[in-house]
């Protein structure tokens, strides 16, 4: 069986940067079981602030991967968006997550570790991918 790369949203990142006791050991036993920590770089422009506070933020991504925006990813996570806006009654911008769950499925297997299941649960198509929660 092949292990399933995490892939951190932005709420899962910036718990970790905030010492979230669930969220460093959802990292702790990912690592353990020498899973890769994937964060897409999109996710980056939602937790840096340009305050002092972007230190943890690095500090964390000194112990994970980042994944960059491809255009493979970036052309999934459109359709991945248009999709869920036509099921969507609420109007908001679901670019980043749908750039998470595009990564995700780039990378499948994949477990992806957000404070917002629900919008990620609606993006995801991909059998390999599952959500879980903070």
């Amino acid at each position: 069986m092949v292990t399933p790369t995490v892939v951190f949203d932005s709420e899962a990142l910036s718990s970790v940067a905030r010492q979230d006791r669930a969220a460093l050991l959802t990292l702790s036993a990912a690592k353990a079981n020498r899973q890769r920590v994937v964060v897409p770089t999109a996710v980056l422009a939602e937790v840096f602030t340009g305050k002092q506070s972007d230190a943890a933020v690095w500090h964390v991504l000194s112990r994970v991967l980042t994944c960059d925006l491809t255009t493979s990813i970036a052309a999934r996570a459109g359709a991945l968006r248009r999709q869920a806006s036509k099921v969507r009654a609420k109007r908001r911008d679901m670019t980043i997550d749908a750039i998470v769950v595009a990564t995700a499925e780039e990378l499948a297997p994949a477990v992806i570790v957000t404070g917002d299941p629900d919008d990620m649960t609606m993006l995801v198509t991909n059998q390999q991918v599952r959500v879980t929660c903070l």
